[in-house]
């Protein structure tokens, strides 16, 4: 049997030992060590990606307020445009509450990023 690395993407011979996963002894209620590594990656990435939108928060607030005021209102058009079309989309599918809050929040931040003047 041949599988491929997903390092290497080339063929690998499988050994019988290979395919059936080993499995550590724990103590009733512990969590294991691969699912602890997964949990601590994952929250590590979703610190690194809230710490980027951060810092994308506040270049884009920056910018409006720095652009002259016609420019602002255009802005403000073509966003409000491209907003409704994202509402559409988001409309369509089945997303937690949570994420159409976050959205509308972030919407009307920025909306109010180009009305301060």
């Amino acid at each position: 049997m041949f599988r491929k690395s997903m390092l290497t993407g080339k063929p690998q011979a499988c050994t019988e030992n290979a395919a059936v996963p080993t499995r550590e002894a724990t103590a009733p209620g512990a969590v294991p060590d691969q699912l602890s590594r997964s949990l601590k990656t994952q929250g590590d990435a979703m610190v690194q990606y809230g710490a980027r939108l951060l810092v994308l928060r506040e270049f884009l607030a920056a910018l409006c307020a720095g652009m002259p005021a016609d420019r602002r209102d255009s802005v403000e058009s073509a966003f409000r445009k491209r907003v409704d079309d994202l509402l559409c989309l988001t409309d369509d599918r089945q997303l937690p509450e949570t994420f159409h809050t976050t959205l509308l929040a972030e919407i009307n931040y920025y909306l109010g990023e180009l009305k301060r003047r």
